[in-house]
């Protein structure tokens, strides 16, 4: 698979850095979509340094903000105008209650919605004449997140900051799925798969109090595990074999192969059963399109 124009959000740090610094290593042009243009352009420049060559360009991308992910797409059209791979990378983490603009949840915001409504609007970007790729980053934890249809958004459920990151995962992995299964109907030749980075020693930690080095539980955790723990170079493998391995197919979900998929060579990843629930996949999508305002790839077509 050639890959031209790589699309990553949250690429300034993490898995993100790591999957932006291997497409520009192999001469890819990189869009780096972020939603801190300063902390963007200090990784920009570290790529820069590594690979001089490198092809990058920061664009500002909230995918907590349905505004910026449609100013986003603007930009992209105006700028580039061709996609050949969309990782949907950008997340967070167990933070406690808030919500974003629009009145969502801020986790299922940004851990889903803003993917959701980013891969519609750039969907007819992608190149007609060659294979292309949505790889979306997923979660161990989504092994036991929940898909309550009913109340998505936390309005009526008791919030719990563990079970919205995990809720908000498997609804990315549902999507992922439903997503793949209306790209073939259609007969595209864009492709829709899944990966995981297992545990990983990055800073996502910093906007995560449940998960800050202050807290004693995270402190005592970091001190005696850090050291085992796959750097964010290793845990970025099985999203990159997502994106542009062969052999790979639609609906595939990838990471660590090794104990209990924390970390080791990347091979085919467990799944939530309720991601594989076609008919639930497909209320989901109902929803997205009606919190989200963007509409795509309708069942009936």
């Amino acid at each position: 698979m050639t890959i031209s124009n790589v699309v990553i959000t949250g690429a300034n740090s993490g898995i993100g850095f790591e999957s932006a610094l291997h497409f520009a290593r192999g001469g890819a042009n990189v869009v780096m979509a972020c939603r801190s243009t300063d902390k963007a352009q200090v990784a920009q420049s570290q790529i820069l340094a590594a690979v001089p060559a490198a092809s990058t360009r920061v664009i500002r991308l909230d995918v907590a903000d349905l505004q910026s992910v449609h100013e986003f797409k603007r930009q992209f059209e105006q700028e580039i105008g061709e996609l050949d791979l969309l990782v949907n990378n950008a997340g967070i983490v167990a933070i406690p209650l808030a919500r974003n603009s629009a009145g969502h949840e801020l986790q299922l915001a940004t851990n889903y919605l803003g993917a959701f409504a980013l891969t519609g609007l750039l969907l007819p970007f992608f190149r007609k004449d060659t294979p292309a790729r949505i790889v979306n980053v997923g979660s161990l934890a989504h092994r036991i997140g929940k898909l309550n249809i009913e109340d998505l958004n936390w309005e009526r459920t008791d919030y719990d900051q563990w079970k919205a990151y995990a809720n908000s995962k498997v609804a990315m992995l549902s999507f992922t799925l439903e997503l793949n299964r209306r790209l073939g109907k259609t007969g595209s030749r864009v492709i829709a798969l899944a990966a995981h980075p297992g545990f990983a020693n990055t800073n996502i930690h910093r906007n995560s109090p449940a998960l800050s080095r202050t807290n004693p539980v995270s402190k005592w955790f970091h001190s005696k595990m850090e050291r085992f723990i796959p750097t964010a170079a290793n845990a970025a493998r099985p999203i990159i074999l997502a994106a542009e391995g062969n052999g790979v197919e639609g609906g595939d979900y990838y990471g660590p192969g090794g104990f209990l998929e924390i970390g080791g060579k990347p091979s085919r990843a467990r799944i939530n059963p309720l991601a594989k629930d076609t008919d639930l996949g497909k209320r989901l999508w109902g929803v997205s399109e009606s919190l989200t305002g963007v509409s795509y790839l309708p069942d009936d077509a």
